[in-house]
């Protein structure tokens, strides 16, 4: 078992960098942004929040370990699209739950003090969706999150926790991006890059800008991040 001090002992001792590949395939994946109150949508491609806040699981790192997060923040990520066949929008409701200690009935209070109720929420999901996602940093810190994902301290899931993997998330690790992607597009089974999604160096040099670089998931805070997006031309 390992603490997530342990995870990051001589991380700085390497100096080189390598690829790590994961691949994201799923009935159902949900990356929230901007989710609030009863609205819980998804991206189109994985957010840099999701994919670390899977990491962080299989670590077993805790919410508020504001300290472990900032080892992320030199770690580049690129995803592409393999497979997507559209969302759908799920129903849940919060609250209404019996609390056998209290005798009482959880319903939630709402802001103008009227009678309490249950709330419903709609929640987006990516429907029968593959991705493959590149992290690119140091090679020690690299093959920790390695190990972890092959043997996760906690359960890791792509979103929520109903979205279980429906294949092994680790891939490899790889001397340069290109072996990486090679070896994505053979785990996606013939499925062609649909649209890649990068991290962009300047502000010109990107299309969008998203807040999903995670400061501390206990307060849910989050950084922004510049990105670039490309849809590769089919071959004829």
């Amino acid at each position: 078992m390992h603490s997530s001090v342990d995870w990051f002992k001589g991380v700085e001792m390497e100096n080189n960098n390598t690829y790590l590949g994961l691949f994201l395939d799923a009935p159902l994946q949900s990356w929230g942004y901007a989710s609030r109150f009863d609205q819980r949508t998804s991206l189109s491609f994985p957010t840099r929040s999701g994919i670390i806040g899977m990491i962080c699981a299989a670590m077993g790192i805790e919410r508020g370990d504001v300290g472990s997060l900032h080892r992320f923040e030199k770690i580049g990520m690129k995803s592409y699209t393999f497979l997507q066949n559209g969302r759908l929008v799920d129903f849940h409701t919060v609250g209404g739950g019996f609390d056998p200690k209290t005798g009482r009935w959880q319903m939630v209070r709402k802001a103008n003090e009227a009678t309490p109720t249950t709330v419903v929420t709609r929640r987006e999901y990516l429907v029968h969706t593959r991705f493959g996602v590149i992290l690119t940093g140091l090679n020690t810190f690299l093959e920790k999150i390695s190990a972890a994902l092959q043997n996760p301290k906690w359960g890791i899931w792509l979103g929520r926790k109903s979205c279980i993997p429906a294949s092994p998330v680790f891939v490899g690790l790889f001397a340069d991006e290109a072996s990486a992607l090679d070896r994505l597009k053979e785990v996606a089974q013939g499925n062609e890059v649909m649209g890649i999604v990068s991290e962009a160096d300047t502000f010109k040099e990107g299309v969008d800008t998203i807040m999903d670089v995670p400061i501390d998931f206990a307060s849910r805070r989050f950084a922004h991040r510049r990105v670039s997006m490309d849809i590769p031309q089919k071959k004829i």
